[in-house]
């Protein structure tokens, strides 16, 4: 339709010009009988467009639909009576930890320093004093490739695995965050208290 109206437009443009050319008033009205064509059929082309998304979207959700019904549940369901494998160790400190939240009414509070789901070690919860000294250090700390915190040179956590020193301003900046098992922040935090103290004396 829109190629057709183009045509007409065209074919107008042309009548228009032998009009000019001719002093004949049929040119004229030919001309505007060929516009007023040509804006009908965008008109028609424009109603219709929005028509025919609507069909295609209707078609494609229930095949969408479909598909999600038909694919299959992933893993073994596990028969009734079965322990899981963390069943077999009861004497796990996390099993102690969960048995004495249920027995006191009251969820038993996470280890400092715990690693999340990830395997990393949690974030330390810095001091707002002490963020303000350490956002601006360069003393050095360690970070891991790949794993959201930096370390302190002794912490047991990044023990045995390849490290990149960087400034502690330049980690944070990186988009790292203290590490909660050797609290770096808290440390620099104590040694540049000490220094300034230093410095005063």
């Amino acid at each position: 339709m829109i190629l057709a109206a183009g045509l007409l437009v065209l074919a107008g443009l042309g009548l228009f010009v032998a009009g000019g050319l001719t002093g004949v008033t049929g040119w004229y009205w030919a001309c505007v009988a060929a516009c007023g064509l040509a804006v009908a059929l965008l008109v028609a082309a424009r109603l219709r467009a929005p028509a025919a998304a609507r069909d295609t979207r209707a078609a494609a959700e229930p095949a969408g639909r479909a598909g999600e019904r038909a694919t299959p549940a992933t893993g073994p369901a596990q028969p009734p009576g079965s322990s899981s494998p963390d069943d077999d160790h009861p004497g796990r400190p996390e099993d102690l930890t969960a048995s004495a939240g249920r027995a006191t009414g009251h969820p038993a509070p996470a280890a400092t320093g715990a690693a999340d789901a990830s395997g990393d070690p949690a974030e330390e919860d810095v001091e707002v004093t002490d963020l303000l000294i350490v956002v601006d250090l360069t003393d050095e700390v360690l970070v891991v490739d790949e794993h959201p915190r930096y370390h302190l040179a002794g912490c047991r956590w990044s023990a045995g695995r390849e490290t990149v020193p960087l400034p502690v301003r330049e980690a944070r900046t990186d988009g790292f965050t203290p590490c909660a098992v050797c609290r770096p922040d808290r440390h620099l935090a104590e040694v540049e208290r000490t220094r300034r103290a230093a410095r005063r004396s």
